[in-house]
């Protein structure tokens, strides 16, 4: 073992590059249905079919990621993987200002941001995590939380502020951040640190596996919620009286709420190891999207919004912590749990797709949230058999 392999990335520069490549992330999940919407007349069908198509690419390249990285590792390293996915990512995010580029530069920038970043995320995991365990692990996973959650509501925060001039600079602002995370991960080491199987498994209490494994069922379950309400959200904060170009900003509710939760499962160890953590991840997620698809005022939406992100976060947080550290930080499992978050994100868009191939306005999205209860209670059925059997 060489002295770089043998120690963690700088957890400041992890944080750096984590906050930056964030922001395009925010511009990429959310922001991009609200700029598909203004700038090029997208119905929420067509938001639906974008989101889609983004997570189906996300999905199958995150699972291979490590595989990736590996071929790759002769020519450029993991850290070199790494800058090359993120410049590849912040380069695709700059096609709709192509002139002439019209929808296809829209859908080239998403596609091209949904593969890149499914290298991106895997490959930042494993810096985190390898070479830290227990108590160091929830710490750096804490302030990995608290960092990257904020920086995706931005483009939402700023949305006001870019429609005044052209919405697609939104999109455009990623080549702007992206360049700045590969600043900070040239203080990165080579490759991800390496911790003995012997310390990792002193670190990882025994019911850890059985959390991971119901958690890994709730985890896409929370993205498919999260893929249905993204792509609708320009429409619903219309239909409760939002002006357009302020609907990004009460979008972003569900994002300062995920971020409040996170600071407090950070701070707090109430979460560690109990399955009543995973219950109310699974009560807040139902009743937060329910409120949100169907609620008729300003005010039920943002509770909704509020609850969802609690939800996220009880989830979100869980799922990264018990599967880094039953994973041992490796790149594989990072693209393991980023497969979990592509999965969500492919099918969530197919429910609404569902629905709004049948159904228009109300009726859809009243289809919408009884298909979703199904496979919400599919999920949850398989996520409690864990429980049951520990």
């Amino acid at each position: 073992m060489d002295a770089t392999s043998s120690r963690p990335a700088p957890l400041p520069a992890v944080l750096g590059a984590t906050f930056l490549a964030s922001v395009s992330g925010g511009a990429l999940a959310s922001g991009v249905f609200f700029v598909a919407r203004q700038e090029y007349g997208f119905r929420p069908f067509d938001n639906l079919v974008l989101a889609a198509a983004s997570g189906a690419a996300y999905t199958l390249v995150a699972r291979v990621a490590s595989r990736v990285v590996a071929r790759l590792d002769a020519l450029t390293g993991p850290r070199g993987a790494l800058q090359l996915s993120l410049a590849v990512w912040g380069l695709s995010s700059l096609l709709p200002l192509v002139p002439g580029g019209g929808a296809p530069g829209l859908w080239g920038a998403t596609l091209g941001g949904a593969i890149a970043s499914a290298i991106t995320w895997p490959v930042m995991q494993s810096f985190l995590g390898a070479g830290r365990s227990g108590p160091r692990l929830r710490a750096a996973i804490g302030w990995f939380n608290v960092t990257w959650t904020p920086a995706t509501a931005v483009p939402l925060l700023l949305m006001p502020v870019f429609a005044a001039h052209d919405v697609r600079y939104m999109l455009a602002l990623s080549a702007v951040t992206n360049l700045g995370a590969m600043a900070f991960v040239l203080r990165f080491p080579p490759r991800p640190g390496r911790e003995s199987a012997e310390d990792a498994a002193v670190a990882t209490p025994p019911a850890y596996p059985a959390l991971l494994a119901s958690v890994s069922w709730l985890l896409p379950l929370s993205y498919v919620m999260s893929f249905v309400l993204a792509p609708l959200l320009p429409e619903r904060t219309t239909q409760v009286g939002v002006a357009q170009d302020w609907g990004g900003v009460v979008a972003a509710t569900w994002m300062i709420a995920r971020v409040v939760v996170l600071v407090a499962m950070w701070r707090s160890p109430f979460w560690h190891g109990r399955w009543g953590a995973l219950l109310a991840a699974a009560v807040a997620l139902i009743a937060g999207t329910g409120m949100a698809l169907l609620g008729a005022s300003v005010g039920v939406l943002v509770v909704g919004l509020a609850l969802f992100g609690t939800g996220m976060a009880l989830t979100y947080y869980a799922a990264l912590y018990y599967r880094l550290a039953v994973g041992r930080g490796s790149a594989d499992a990072g693209g393991r749990f980023e497969s979990l978050v592509g999965l969500g994100s492919f099918v969530g868009p197919l429910v609404g797709i569902a629905a709004y191939s049948l159904a228009r306005g109300a009726d859809a999205r009243l289809l919408t949230a009884g298909v979703l209860a199904v496979v919400t209670v599919a999920a949850c059925t398989l996520a409690a058999r864990p429980y049951r059997g520990a």
